[in-house]
């Protein structure tokens, strides 16, 4: 049998800095590697299924849960059910990533979420909006996926016509949608006050993201104190307490309108974060960010691997300093296929 310790899906051979980093830092650590890509995927989960191959750990960056027979999901779970662990989980993948569930499941935790409409995708196209509906919303809002994922079939200035909602179900015909209230920002000396925060294990880590330009900046502690912003990390690990996932990102902004200065849980859960550095697109994430998320997923790797304890305390990762916050709880430990048992990974404090 030919086994491996860690497995990447990426469909494409190219090796973009974040997957170089991953490389080197697996041989570094005397960890295997397999590049599951389009060339081999299919081979590969026959393989997994015949029991000729088998990954101890699977970074998962390309399967789509709700596209019928996508290979990168056949071998997510193919690599399951041969006791793999896999980042992220499938099955509870499959549930965070649903907007218009994790809708419910945010606001009845108390995370403050935009105003939305949840459309079925049963439910017609010629759908009309209530005139209460129409107030919450205000106008414009955005339309969205329910399971969507880098904008693709986003409408950002609906003002809720019969067609945008059909332009908008035909992305996918097979898919819910979101009517949401569209948030406006405050500024914080001159920076839109929008983030996208990083959750990576027991690392919690924000940027400002400027949702108008996607340009990021890591957040300096200077920032993170004067502006108070640890709301970001509370609700970043509330967020992960609910759906279980070990590494996603999240947007939050704090919201502008009526002065309410609220914070705001926007795109609740993007299981599959972009890690194109700063310096192959000016729209990147910053490249020691990218960097550091590499190494530390194959530690993690390694740890659970060989089944350490984890330390499951949280601490927030700034540009120039890594600090701990109380109340934040534990992160979600991965699960760990043991004999066709789920049991956890072993945690200390």
């Amino acid at each position: 049998m030919q086994e491996y310790d860690f497995a990447l899906s990426w469909s494409v051979k190219v090796k973009e800095r974040f997957v170089d980093v991953l490389i080197k830092e697996c041989y570094r650590c005397g960890l295997s590697f397999l590049w599951c890509c389009d060339e081999n995927v299919e081979d590969i989960i026959r393989k997994l299924k015949d029991n000729y191959l088998r990954a101890k750990f699977v970074l998962d960056t390309e399967a789509t849960y709700n596209k019928e027979k996508d290979p990168y999901a056949y071998f997510c779970y193919a690599a399951k059910d041969t006791q793999a662990i896999v980042v992220n989980d499938p099955d509870r993948t499959r549930h965070a990533v649903d907007k218009s569930v994790m809708y419910y499941e945010l606001m009845n935790a108390g995370i403050d979420v935009p105003y939305s409409v949840i459309v079925r995708h049963w439910q017609p196209s010629h759908f009309k909006l209530g005139n209460e509906e129409k107030k919450k919303l205000g106008i414009p809002f955005v339309i969205k996926p329910a399971c969507g994922y880098a904008k693709e079939g986003v409408i950002e200035e609906a003002r809720g016509s019969v067609n945008e909602i059909i332009r908008a179900r035909k992305f996918d015909p097979n898919d819910s949608f979101i009517l949401q209230e569209k948030i406006f920002p405050v500024e914080l000396e001159g920076k839109r006050a929008w983030f996208r925060v990083f959750h990576l294990f027991d690392k919690i880590i924000p940027c400002f993201w400027d949702d108008t330009t996607c340009i990021y900046s890591h957040i300096a502690e200077s920032e993170f104190r004067k502006f108070h912003l640890e709301p970001l990390a509370k609700i970043v690990a509330k967020i992960a307490s609910i759906s279980q996932m070990q590494w996603f990102s999240t947007e939050i902004a704090i919201d502008n309108k009526q002065n309410l200065g609220r914070f705001v849980a926007v795109d609740y859960v993007n299981d599959q974060c972009d890690m194109t550095s700063q310096s192959e697109s000016p729209t990147g994430v910053p490249d020691s960010i990218v960097d550091f998320t590499a190494c530390y997923m194959v530690k993690m790797a390694e740890k659970l691997i060989n089944n350490e304890s984890l330390n499951t305390k949280y601490t927030v990762l700034l540009r120039d300093a890594e600090i701990t916050l109380r109340g934040l709880g534990e992160f979600p430990l991965p699960l760990i296929q043991d004999r066709g048992f789920n049991v956890q990974a072993k945690a200390v404090s």
